[in-house]
């Protein structure tokens, strides 16, 4: 596999300054009103082709879908706190495992009415697939390494710790899409599932 570009730290300057923008852009908003979720997220109708599920859901185009991101200020308060432990794989399932609870029982609520799904791209898959999503590759494309290069500078700012960022900046990360439909979402993290 050839190893992508990681953005050279100079540049990596701006990276705030464009994940602000971008959020602004595209409507990003932390998952709970406190700010306190490591989970933000968007709603926006899926624009590409018809998706099978694991669980033999089809997402359609047009289809009501979420798309998550992580909340890159949780990992910013941690890193000013100096928690380091907010940095291990362990903890990051655990606070991503308690915001899906928290979506679930939103969408139980009828919060997000018309919803049939959950959809991310991301360079953490491993962690995704233990949390139960479908872990699809990506075409390569323009726009898949420009992604790639984007969150992968996200990585180097704000989800590793400082002793970790050299070791890492050498590891070869692959950006995945992740899927998880609305009755896998409530039916693993809802204990009342309609």
């Amino acid at each position: 596999m050839r190893k992508h570009r990681m953005p050279p730290r100079f540049v990596l300057l701006l990276w705030p300054a464009l994940d602000r923008l971008l959020r602004v852009i595209h409507h990003i908003r932390p998952l709970k009103a406190d700010h306190s979720s490591i989970v933000s997220l968007d709603i926006r109708h899926h624009k590409g082709r018809t998706v099978e599920l694991n669980d033999g859901f089809k997402v359609k185009t047009g289809d009501t879908i979420i798309e998550l991101h992580l909340n890159n200020a949780w990992f910013k308060a941690r890193r000013k706190l100096d928690i380091k432990a907010s940095q291990s794989t362990r903890e990051i399932l655990g606070c991503l495992e308690q915001d899906l609870r928290f979506l679930a029982q939103q969408v139980v609520n009828g919060k997000f009415e018309g919803v049939v799904a959950l959809h991310g791209i991301t360079l953490l898959h491993a962690g995704a697939k233990r949390l139960g999503f479908q872990v699809d590759e990506l075409l390569p494309s323009l726009w898949k390494k420009s992604a790639y290069f984007y969150m992968a500078g996200l990585m180097q700012i704000y989800h590793l710790r400082a002793d970790e960022a050299p070791k890492r900046r050498e590891k070869t990360w692959e950006l995945k899409e992740v899927w998880l439909s609305r009755a896998a979402l409530l039916t693993r993290y809802s204990p009342k599932h309609p």
